[in-house]
């Protein structure tokens, strides 16, 4: 169902109503956020409780500008709405539904924004975070890391690309104390898997793409389409550049409804 920024805002509301919480969760991906929050929150004196969730992590340095926890009561209604309406929710915003403790929910989810891979030996940022990459982390995820991710999450909400209202349900379990979750360890495939997303989207930057280049009618269609070509690519093994990207090319041409043009990469 298409919302506009400030009706997906009531549809919140109506959520948590419906769940009986006095609350609604927000995950702010703060990278590139083009809205004065945090001085916005320090100058009101009933502002939203705030976890920087960067925070006792190695990316501590950047914590102002990485995924922010806010907890939003009925009375700060009013201001979320505002700051709802004003920012790129399906970019920035992704809200989701806990009984846990503040503190707790916090603790959980700071903990699965760090990701190892490797056997170990490598580590960095797992951007569950970005609604964008919210569906793509979910299907990585091993059955086991999925559950104990969604465990502290009754539904999760966000708005797609396509400014649908989206929802999953997560893994409520009431714990006392919630249990620790170490980083998740991803295998090569996984791995791969989530560079795919990342190429699909940088193929469609690159490119000024959109759906209807490709026969399609949707945003989240069209990226799971390049998604789709990127695999293609990484079963052939291709890597380098000049043997990649003609491929996608070709396959994007043998797999889409049709094919307009290729939009011509931008000179930046």
């Amino acid at each position: 169902m298409y919302a506009s920024n400030p009706q997906w805002h009531e549809l919140l509301w109506d959520e948590a109503q419906r769940l009986g919480q006095e609350h609604i969760d927000l995950l702010i991906d703060a990278t590139s956020l083009d809205y004065p929050l945090l001085e916005e929150l320090a100058n009101q004196p009933d502002a939203p409780v705030l976890a920087k969730l960067f925070d006792n992590t190695p990316e501590v340095a950047i914590a102002d500008f990485g995924p922010l926890l806010l907890r939003v009561n009925k009375a700060q209604k009013p201001w979320l709405k505002t700051f709802i309406s004003a920012v790129d929710c399906n970019q920035h915003v992704l809200a989701l539904f806990s009984p846990w403790s503040f503190e707790a929910l916090a603790g959980h989810l700071r903990s699965c924004t760090q990701a190892r891979w490797n056997q170990g030996r490598s580590e960095g940022v797992l951007r569950y975070y970005d609604p964008r990459m919210f569906v793509p982390v979910c299907e990585t995820l091993t059955p086991a890391q999925g559950q104990a991710f969604h465990t502290p999450v009754i539904v999760w909400h966000w708005l797609d690309r396509d400014q649908q209202a989206q929802s999953l349900p997560g893994n409520y379990v009431r714990h006392a104390p919630p249990p620790v979750i170490e980083p998740f360890m991803f295998d090569h495939p996984q791995v791969a898997n989530l560079l795919a997303w990342t190429e699909a989207d940088n193929y469609r930057v690159e490119r000024c793409a959109i759906p209807q280049d490709y026969g399609m009618s949707r945003k989240e269609g069209l990226i799971r389409h390049l998604f789709h070509s990127q695999l293609a690519a990484n079963k052939k093994s291709l890597k380098e550049p000049e043997e990649r990207q003609p491929f996608i090319q070709e396959w994007l041409l043998d797999h889409s409804p049709f094919v307009i043009d290729e939009p011509a990469r931008p000179l930046i």
